[in-house]
């Protein structure tokens, strides 16, 4: 097979390291920690990701905020190497190598970091290998996306046409379709030279980087690594370059200490929650609102999504059972027929419902729709469930990222109330379920509540102003702070009203008593745009318990 456009080399490795330990190894008495190096700043790579170990009694440590960048701004992988190689006295370490190595998700899809200053940065993980030979260093790293970032310049006009030409060129380079070659010249003849160099010399890198983080997983410098597949598709570049990399883990023997799967953006919070729950082993059994995931594909995904729940669950630490399970994951996929969607939906709550009321633990996951909740299901799971009696709901985005997010926060919260009865008294256990509840809250209003509605609205409100959503200037990012917030924070405190004020929450569990405390009050919520986009938005709601 033919991959004119993939690096093949790796990059060698250096020094051996033994792992030791699990990741909770401190004293019983000390808050489990986790040092994080975040793809971005976004809140889904910060926020998301400190709230999953919140839930669980543990927190995040983050670098300086001043060095993780913003939007079309890198990140200082040099510095955040130093702040790395400095950050000691945690039970794990989740390091995303695209903030590491480039300055963030949006800057690795660029040719401008150069491979020599990525493995200069990337040496800091070689040297917490060497300082602490026990550590539990968790790595994540993208496979890049068919897609450059839209930037509201004049690249914007090719972003579809590679797109296209990716595709075309593995299946007609790689894949031997001849028939499609004249399409593919076609497209290719449309998009200048320079446009695709840079594009081929991004992934090139980025290739051998994912190769050389596979050979560190072999000589022991990493623990565990994640390959997530940036909104992927089943034919083009990154298929190609995900092949190679299943051929080098099978070829090293590392494949039960690497995962490669369509996601990205979840991978922080999911990793974090290996971390947290490390040892605990959590089995899980998957029902379906419709057709069984072994035959369904995700939008901008390669793999049936049965296979993807399959790895995410590895990720974190856990495994896929048919029968008894420790979590049931429930998944919102699409009905057989439409004129079924409404009585599977019902069902599908029903079943929801009687799990609950068994005492069950259940995560929802929304993976139906991109970039928003599924609406009709949300609906019906408002007016029949205990939404606070969820370990964790999550529509954000792709089918891997609502996985993702929903099983990282789901499995962390049921690993803390697993272990809540060694010790610890009611006041020790307030605090985690208060941030389970701000989580769950965050993640109704933000995935349905805000993509569904008010999104709309601002999108709508931006366009009439003859603005760009998706690339607003300054002054309009300040205007739409004000905007977003006047909407948000309201609706926020109406949801609580409606679905949480007054509801119980379990805070812990020692034998068969459960320790709660109801939800009594909305403090506050801060809200605004992490970014110049009305794309997505930070929402931190406070909430307090009686």
């Amino acid at each position: 097979m033919k991959r004119r456009t993939l690096l093949a080399t790796g990059v060698a490795g250096l020094t051996a390291a033994t792992i030791g330990r699990p990741a909770y190894a401190g004293p019983a008495d000390r808050q489990p920690t986790v040092a994080l190096v975040p793809l971005d700043d976004r809140p889904v790579n910060t926020y998301c990701p400190q709230m999953t170990a919140a839930s669980a009694g543990a927190q995040v440590h983050l670098p300086p905020r001043e060095l993780l960048g913003r939007f079309f701004t890198p990140g200082d992988g040099a510095a955040i190497a130093r702040w790395l190689s400095a950050t000691d006295d945690v039970d794990g370490y989740v390091i995303s190598v695209s903030m590491l190595a480039y300055g963030g998700l949006i800057a690795s899809r660029t040719a401008a970091p150069t491979l020599a200053a990525a493995l200069e940065n990337l040496a800091a993980i070689r040297n917490l290998r060497s300082t602490r030979p026990e550590a539990v260093i968790e790595v994540h790293d993208t496979i890049q996306r068919l897609a450059i970032t839209s930037t509201g310049t004049e690249l914007d006009n090719y972003r579809a046409l590679l797109v296209d030409w990716a595709k075309l060129y593995d299946q007609v380079v790689n894949l031997g379709h001849e028939e499609l070659r004249a399409r593919l010249d076609a497209v290719r003849a449309q998009i200048p030279d320079q446009v695709v160099e840079d594009y081929l010399a991004a992934r090139a890198r980025n290739h051998q980087v994912n190769r050389l983080m596979v050979e560190w997983v072999a000589d022991r410098t990493i623990t565990h690594l994640v390959l997530s597949e940036d909104d992927t598709a089943p034919v083009g570049l990154a298929r190609a370059e995900r092949v190679e990399l299943e051929e080098l883990v099978a070829r090293l023997g590392v494949g039960d200490r690497v995962e490669i799967f369509p996601g990205a953006d979840e991978v922080d919070a999911l990793l974090v929650a290996r971390v947290v729950a490390a040892g605990t082993a959590p089995s899980y059994r998957v029902e379906y609102a419709g057709v069984s995931g072994e035959d369904w594909t995700a939008q901008l995904e390669g793999i049936p999504f049965a296979e993807n729940i399959r790895r995410h669950v590895t990720a974190v630490g856990g495994r896929v059972v048919d029968g008894d399970a420790d979590i049931v994951l429930a998944v919102n996929t699409p009905s057989a027929a439409p004129a079924q969607r409404a009585a599977d939906l019902d069902a599908f709550v029903g079943r929801i419902g009687g799990l609950l009321a068994a005492g069950t633990p259940v995560i929802v996951v929304d993976p139906l729709i991109v970039n928003k909740a599924d609406h009709e299901l949300v609906a019906r799971m408002e007016a029949r469930l205990d939404l606070t009696a969820l370990l964790s709901y999550s529509g954000w985005n792709t089918g891997g990222n609502a996985l993702g997010l929903a099983l990282g926060h789901g499995t962390a919260r049921w690993a803390h109330l697993r272990s809540s009865g060694n010790g610890y008294g009611v006041p020790d256990l307030r605090g985690p379920g208060q941030a389970h509840a701000e989580y769950l809250l965050y993640r109704f209003v933000k995935d349905d509540s805000w993509k569904n509605v008010v999104q709309v609205e601002a999108y709508a409100h931006a366009r009439a102003r003859g603005w760009d959503p998706i690339a607003l200037t300054p002054e309009q990012k300040s205007y739409f702070d004000g905007w977003v917030r006047d909407r948000l924070v309201p609706l926020t405190e109406r949801y609580f009203v409606d679905h949480f004020a007054g509801h119980r929450v379990v805070l812990g569990r020692r034998g068969a008593q459960n320790f709660t405390a109801t939800l009594a009050h909305f403090e506050s919520a801060r809200v605004e745009l992490p970014w110049d986009r009305l794309f997505e938005v930070i929402l931190e709601p406070r909430l307090r318990l009686s």
